[in-house]
């Protein structure tokens, strides 16, 4: 497939609003009858979807331009008008594609820099488009090639160091302030916040001991998991001499944590994550109190990100380095080449053991019978090379058609590389 496009339809966080992601966005119970309806497009040859909670991406290989095509089956798809859809669709081609697929796959483009989940959503996309047959040659060799770019820039950068949410800022600044291993949390609350805090700081060691809420059968869930013990927000003065950290989130309009609670109690470290504030004001002034506020924690997301974003500039760098590696690679696998290399192979055999078989019988034979000899090795090269030389044409199109390549240039050291070769699924099948 030498004449093709790579082509990207979307749009992301930072072109259009989440309601209308959501309108644009795809169920992975019924992705096969998309694909296989984009793939019905005329002149489509491979097509991949992406669709997570910040982007919707439709990734397609054809002989003509089919971005037209595209926006039209989006538009059907969304119930958004054309005309609304081109103000928030962005189109790719070619290397600019591939360039924004290895910066997607490499967290670059998210809206977090440096967040690992989306490598894990377009593996999935992609496996998808594998199981329904709508990927080829060209996604797969684009794919390979990203998900390696993603495993060099987090070896070869820090990219995805530092917190970039609150509930991991918060984890992060109680290192700071103290050995968290073992230590006993008091959670106050029972959001998604809580939730993330409660599960970050037991990836950390920690032991979360209590769940005070309101309505102590809404925390149920929540201390089931952690093994944790349910109290009311009356019951909170009896508790919080037994632990170590209080983290606190809830929406009440008064505060939660009384500066009477923590008099003459051994030390503490109290997290208030809550607006307004949770805990009583002069609370810190107690001696035995180290209280780190909602503000505190947003310095370190502001610092986490300045860093990743200095991290990101060292990606970027390396992001260029593999497309120029890619470029190199897909020009490697010229198949008319290879097959002109392996003729060339077998030819130099032929001629060498013709030598041979010349010098062997020199006394013995005339030219008459040495150039038989000559058609008939010919004959038999050209015989043998017949069914392979015709397969390798068929190879281009064929979804894994570059391993075969690769494999057959090593079986015959058309070039010596010792790497393994890896499909897909051989490289993520434990993943």
């Amino acid at each position: 497939m030498k004449d093709y496009t790579v082509t990207i339809v979307g749009t992301n966080h930072n072109y259009c609003d989440i309601e209308t992601r959501q309108k644009l966005a795809f169920e992975n119970d019924t992705l096969d009858v998309y694909l296989k309806t984009l793939k019905r497009i005329k002149h489509i040859k491979e097509v991949m979807i992406l669709s997570t909670c910040n982007r919707v991406e439709v990734i397609c290989v054809s002989e003509e331009p089919v971005e037209e095509k595209i926006i039209e089956f989006l538009s059907d798809h969304s119930g958004l008008s054309i005309e609304a859809l081109k103000d928030i669709l962005y189109v790719k081609k070619n290397m600019d594609a591939v360039r924004h697929i290895f910066k997607v796959a490499s967290s670059l483009d998210s809206m977090v820099v440096g967040e690992p989940q989306i490598l894990g959503q377009i593996k999935e996309a992609y496996r998808w488009s594998v199981e329904f047959m709508t990927s080829g040659v060209v996604i797969n060799r684009i794919m390979r090639r990203a998900f390696h770019t993603a495993k060099v820039v987090k070896s070869k950068t820090d990219i995805a160091k530092g917190a970039v949410s609150l509930a991991y800022a918060a984890v992060l600044k109680a290192k700071q302030k103290t050995d968290i291993v073992n230590k006993k949390i008091l959670n106050v609350g029972v959001g998604e916040m809580n939730r993330l805090v409660c599960e970050h700081f037991e990836e950390f060691g920690a032991k979360i001991a209590y769940i005070a809420n309101r309505t102590k059968k809404n925390a149920l869930e929540i201390a089931e998991k952690h093994k944790a013990k349910v109290i009311g927000l009356k019951d909170i003065p009896n508790v919080i001499s037994e632990v170590d950290i209080v983290v606190t989130s809830t929406s009440s309009k008064q505060p939660v944590i009384m500066r009477d609670f923590v008099k003459d109690k051994g030390k503490l470290l109290i997290i208030d994550m809550a607006v307004p504030r949770d805990t009583e004001e002069g609370i810190e002034k107690e001696n035995s109190v180290d209280l780190v506020l909602l503000d505190d924690l947003k310095n370190v997301i502001d610092e986490s990100v300045r860093f990743r974003n200095r991290q990101a500039a060292k990606a970027l760098k390396i992001i260029e380095e593999e497309l120029e590696a890619y470029k190199e690679y897909v020009e490697s696998l010229d198949y008319d080449e290879i097959i002109k290399k392996l003729r060339i192979i077998a030819e130099r055999i032929r001629k060498k053991e013709l030598n041979r078989f010349k010098k062997m019988y020199k006394d013995d034979l005339d030219d008459e019978i040495l150039e038989g000899v000559d058609r008939l090795t010919h004959s038999l090269i050209n015989k043998i090379l017949h069914e392979p030389t015709r397969n390798i044409k068929l190879f281009i199109e064929h979804p894994e058609g570059d391993m075969y390549v690769e494999l057959l240039k090593r079986i015959f050291k058309i070039e010596n590389v010792k790497k393994d070769v890896k499909c897909f699924f051989s490289e993520n099948s434990s993943k």
